[in-house]
């Protein structure tokens, strides 16, 4: 007979349910948020376990590891498609969930989620520390202006490299704002130190990776939307069609259809949101500050001129994540307008 086990994870304590295949409830028991409590609180003499399934989360990617190491078959499924399963719950517990997705796993009603690799988990921990770095040095900033905003005194328009100067130069004379500037300028010293060590590492990290460089040779693609590209997709294998990627990030217009009625939205904004993002950054800098005219301009600039630039940004980011995915795919740089290919292999010895 096989066994099914479905988990329900926080931080301290997970809730596991085993059931049979014929959906009888074997076993319901607790253990810590641990690869070796859960398997050994789910291993039984005789028992042959033929599916563990758990709901995406932040210890997911760690727990499905250590699982599989244990010698067990695991998947991570997909948090929206639990939650519309459990929708009609009258009284949703931790040990309910475990039961229901037991239940989900016996059945095969779920969608499974990529579990990525540990070089592309390591990278987006460096994206995701960026990003807060760049958040507090931002909250730094506009904190200090609303300071010297109260006594009448406006920044204006500076740049990083003039910020401190001018800061001080409006402080200058009274000396409680110079202190409170003298200590938030210290703070931001101190983030864009961390932020450049940072960015450092970043691009060591792209410089050593091919697909990075690869990626890079597209207008628009710097360091941080290839690498947040790259680590996001991981396994480029996993998208039958170039052009499935621009659903998985989002891109692709909302639709409900029923009868007579057919609505089409905005996009759907599903999948990571730092993927769409960076890609929508890439294309507006693509149809604004790029200064090659390739094939990929002159589509999106065209949609521009009878729609607007705001959708057409949104199709060329949807558009820029196909052509990323396929030039990842088959190897292939870039080609704008009188330029040749080149291949991954010859990025790589360059």
């Amino acid at each position: 007979m096989e066994f099914f086990v479905g988990l329900d994870v926080s931080l301290d304590e997970t809730h596991i349910c085993v059931v049979d295949e014929g959906g009888r409830i074997v076993k319901e028991t607790r253990a810590a948020s641990e690869p070796k409590a859960i398997a050994k609180a789910i291993r039984h003499q005789g028992r042959r376990i033929e599916h563990v399934g758990l709901e995406a989360g932040n210890l997911s990617q760690w727990l499905h590891e250590g699982l599989v190491r244990e010698g067990f078959s695991v998947s991570v499924m997909e948090a929206r498609h639990v939650r519309a399963a459990f929708a009609a719950m009258r009284v949703k517990t931790d040990r309910h969930d475990a039961r229901g997705i037991a239940q989900l796993v016996r059945l095969g009603w779920f969608k499974r989620v990529h579990v990525k690799s540990l070089t592309a988990q390591e990278t987006r921990v460096l994206l995701t520390a960026r990003t807060f770095l760049i958040e507090k040095v931002t909250a730094t900033e506009n904190s200090l202006r609303a300071a010297l905003r109260t006594f009448g005194l406006k920044m204006g328009s500076v740049t990083r490299k003039t910020w401190e100067a001018r800061a001080r130069e409006l402080a200058a004379g009274n000396p409680l704002l110079e202190g409170i500037v003298d200590a938030m300028l210290r703070v931001r010293a101190l983030l864009l130190d961390e932020l450049a060590s940072l960015d450092g590492q970043l691009m060591a990290l792209a410089k050593s990776d091919p697909v990075t460089r690869l990626l890079m040779t597209t207008p628009g693609v710097g360091v941080i939307v290839a690498l947040t590209f790259r680590s996001a997709v991981d396994d480029p294998d996993r998208f039958p069609r170039s052009r499935d990627v621009g659903a998985w990030a989002g891109l692709t217009p909302r639709r409900w259809q029923s009868g007579k009625t057919d609505i089409a939205g905005r996009i759907t904004k599903a999948g990571d949101p730092r993927v769409r993002v960076m890609l929508f950054e890439a294309a507006a800098s693509i149809l604004g500050r790029a200064r090659v005219m390739s094939p990929l301009k002159s589509w999106g600039l065209r949609i521009a001129k009878r729609t607007s630039m705001k959708k057409a940004i949104v199709a060329v980011s949807r558009k820029l994540a196909t052509i990323l995915l396929a030039m990842w795919k088959s190897g292939t740089a870039y080609w704008a307008a009188g330029r040749p290919p080149a291949s991954a292999q010859d990025l790589a010895a360059a």
